[in-house]
């Protein structure tokens, strides 16, 4: 058997579906990948992966324009013939399905999380809807992150409710991301935002927090930020923007690490300020590292962040509650913080592993392959 993983960069691949990859390998699928070439491609076919590059123009919103990718799927898709195809993100979701339609091949898109795209409501997010719409007609299943979002695409009439289903995220590797060992210091207490660097991540909400704390605590709190600059010119924050805020709200900014799981352990409090998410990966690593967490009451967050239980939600766009929330979380006993981080812990290992979303995954591709193979060896 032959199971094909798509999506809009080699980095979404490697960072995102490594559990996948790695769990189909064991039970016998030959696995290919098909991305745009980046430098994490290498790092794929390191794990004896066969890859095919796509060009992928992620920013651009013409559907003339991406006729090209469609033609790029579906001359791919014929010459690998694989038995069943993963996508991954907006374009391959949308043009990888319509290629793999007229090669007859089965698909499961997986919608992560919807995006800048849909957080906007302009002619961009009518168009992506348009298009979602269409090409979900010939998907053979279609699942989220999030129940918020599942409901969003079924009430808008972009995908019928039998197509849908749930699956617990992108999957965690407990193996690395796991409790320290070491105890942190008391002082100075750490929080910690790991995102990329878009406005819509909530940013500015964490800088105006961090210079709220600052005045409040002095040097005795400290916010880190962590994460890469975003080349997109409307979404991005400039680096020049960046570097007053880190000057202006007393931020300590570090440049991404592939080390985060060590990052994580070092600090007290994992925080995120998004305005939407599918179900974030930084939430999901920083609780399998037992640390409590602060996030937007938004769809997405809310799947890993269980108010007073392993953490707090706070308003989403609103400074001064996230400031409020830190506090809180500040000043609360170290056993109350230590029940918190218990539980963040237990609810990935309970939901969230890798092991389980491999399951979830392994089961709807049997039941999507039943219908063209009788699969009695698996």
């Amino acid at each position: 058997m032959k199971i094909a993983i798509v999506a809009n960069t080699s980095w979404n691949i490697y960072n995102f579906r490594m559990n996948l990859i790695r769990g189909f390998k064991e039970k016998g699928f030959e696995v290919i990948c098909i991305a745009p070439e980046d430098r994490f491609t290498g790092l794929l076919k390191k794990e004896n992966i066969d890859f095919y590059p796509v060009k992928i123009h992620s920013k651009g919103n013409n559907p003339i324009a991406d006729l090209g990718l469609f033609k790029q799927f579906r001359n791919i898709y014929s010459i690998t013939k694989p038995d069943i195809i993963l996508q991954y993100t907006i374009k391959p979701n949308i043009y990888g399905t319509l290629a793999a339609k007229l090669c007859n091949i089965p698909t499961i898109n997986t919608v992560t999380g919807l995006g800048t795209v849909f957080l906007h409501d302009n002619w961009v997010s009518k168009v992506a809807q348009s298009l979602y719409k269409f090409s979900f007609r010939f998907a053979g299943k279609v699942l989220f992150q999030n129940s918020d979002d599942q409901l969003f695409f079924v009430e808008k009439g972009l995908v019928s409710s039998s197509k849908t289903a749930l699956v617990h995220g992108s999957g965690v590797n407990t193996h690395i991301f796991h409790p320290s060992e070491v105890e942190i210091p008391s002082v100075p207490f750490r929080f910690l935002m790991a995102a990329r660097l878009l406005y819509d991540k909530g940013i500015r909400e964490y800088a105006k927090a961090s210079l709220l704390l600052y005045e409040k605590y002095g040097n005795a709190a400290e916010c880190h930020l962590i994460g890469s600059v975003d080349s997109d010119k409307q979404l991005g924050i400039p680096e020049d923007e960046l570097s007053e805020w880190v000057q202006k709200y007393h931020i300590k900014y570090h440049a991404f690490s592939e080390h985060i799981a060590a990052v994580y352990q070092s600090v007290h409090i994992v925080v995120l300020a998004s305005y939407r998410e599918g179900v974030p990966k930084t939430l999901l690593e920083a609780a399998a590292c037992a640390k409590p967490l602060i996030a937007t009451d938004v769809a997405g967050c809310r799947e890993v962040v269980i108010n007073d239980w392993n953490g707090l939600l706070c308003k989403p766009k609103d400074a001064e509650d996230l400031f409020d929330k830190m506090v809180q979380i500040k000043e609360m006993s170290q056993e109350q913080q230590l029940l918190m981080s218990k539980n963040s812990n237990e609810l990935i290992q309970q939901s969230f592993s890798d092991k389980i979303v491999f399951n979830e995954y392994f089961c709807l591709v049997k039941e999507l392959l039943a219908g063209k193979f009788y699969l009695n060896e698996i």
